[in-house]
């Protein structure tokens, strides 16, 4: 059996809990900002960079135990509303250790608790630096890294007498799986030298590297699980915009003569669109993997394994069928304004017609 000699279980809870932060504010109240919009990955010498044109927030907060575990805690704060919290978890030891400590990180719920109470904790003390707080939205992400194990490992040893157990380790399997089963469970995977391994599934990613690249890789992991928390957001907003129209409709309301009602529908509807686009492209521009196709690869690919894209063309959908709505509404104001000025010109004419007969019938 493997041995590690140092590595970690870490537990990303990520929270969408206000339209924007100001990280200005947040800065001032005393976080700690990224000492640049560019983190530098791989070695000293490498050319590419993490860019971030508005760096995260960070901020370290002390070191906690919970259900018996010591762990430390970080807290990331990003400018299109979106909080992370990540506890690390020792891992050093056995290999079956290890996995015992990653089950139990995923599914103990005292975990998890503690991540929401520290979260709206944090959120409530520094309230004046989100802007339209609400009812936080939450997704959950792990990563297994493996910094180095006591006896020098490559990756393709890894691969080839530790498959099934690197996917029961992914999957919170401790029965042999299927040989298809692990093979799908380790699809995603990369390597960049000899000695490194990254494998990716939609919930956990194994993380196997030097201490430098580890990092760049789970940012890009955490990033995409924000990512992920903004597209679930804004499906669910634009769901309960619609069943409310749908249900407006369906009420068959006295028409407004002047089309006002109509038209701020139509008005905040236009709104929604807007800000609906405004942060999904703020989220979606909020990284830039620049000069290293080795990372951009490893993002491509955890976008895909999350579904970005499918939940992105669902958004479209219900987008389109917001603007198509604020058509409507907007040509039924426009007719409705149309037909009140026509009153008034029929009420003008006859008007005119009724003084000119008092008129005739006083001379």
């Amino acid at each position: 059996m493997l041995e590690i000699a140092a590595g970690a279980v870490r537990a990303y809870y990520l929270f969408d809990v206000a339209d924007t932060i100001d990280l200005a504010i947040a800065g001032d109240a005393g976080l700690e900002s990224r000492a640049a919009s560019e983190l530098p990955l791989g070695s000293p010498t490498s050319s590419a960079y993490l860019q971030f044109p508005v760096p995260p927030l960070l901020v370290s907060l002390p070191d906690t135990t919970i259900s018996g575990l010591h762990c430390s805690v970080r807290l990331k704060a990003y400018d299109y509303g979106v909080m992370s919290l990540r506890l690390s978890f020792d891992a050093a030891g056995t290999w079956s250790g290890l996995a015992t400590l990653a089950d139990r990180v995923r599914v103990d719920e005292r975990i998890a608790e503690f991540a929401e109470k520290t979260l709206l904790r944090f959120c409530d003390e520094h309230a004046n630096a989100l802007d339209d707080r609400h009812a936080p939205l939450i997704e959950d992400y792990f990563i297994i890294e493996i910094e180095r194990f006591a006896e020098s490992v490559d990756a393709e040893t890894l691969l080839s007498e530790h498959f099934t157990e690197l996917a029961g380790l992914l999957l919170g399997e401790r029965k042999r799986l299927a040989a298809t089963e692990a093979e799908e469970a380790l699809r995603t995977r990369f390597s960049y030298h000899e000695d490194d391994l990254t494998i990716v599934q939609w919930d956990t990613a194994f993380v196997y590297d030097r201490p430098e690249s580890a990092r760049a890789i789970e940012d890009i992991l955490e990033f995409a699980n924000t990512q992920l928390l903004e597209l679930r957001t804004y499906d669910a907003l634009l769901d309960r915009e619609l069943d409310g129209i749908y249900k407006i409709g369906s009420e068959k309301p006295a028409r407004s003569l002047r089309g006002r009602r109509e038209a701020e529908q139509a008005e905040f509807l236009r709104y929604l669109i807007v800000d609906v686009l405004e942060l999904l492209d703020r989220s979606s521009n909020a990284l830039k993997v620049v000069g290293d196709a080795y990372y951009a690869r490893i993002y491509r690919s955890v976008a895909k394994r999350l579904g970005l894209a499918e939940w992105q063309r669902q958004i479209d959908t219900k987008l389109a069928s917001v603007g198509d709505i604020y058509r409507f509404l907007n040509d039924q104001a426009r007719s409705r304004r149309d037909e009140f000025l026509e009153l008034i010109i029929i009420a003008l004419i006859a008007l005119e017609l009724i003084v000119g007969v008092a008129t005739l019938l006083h001379h």
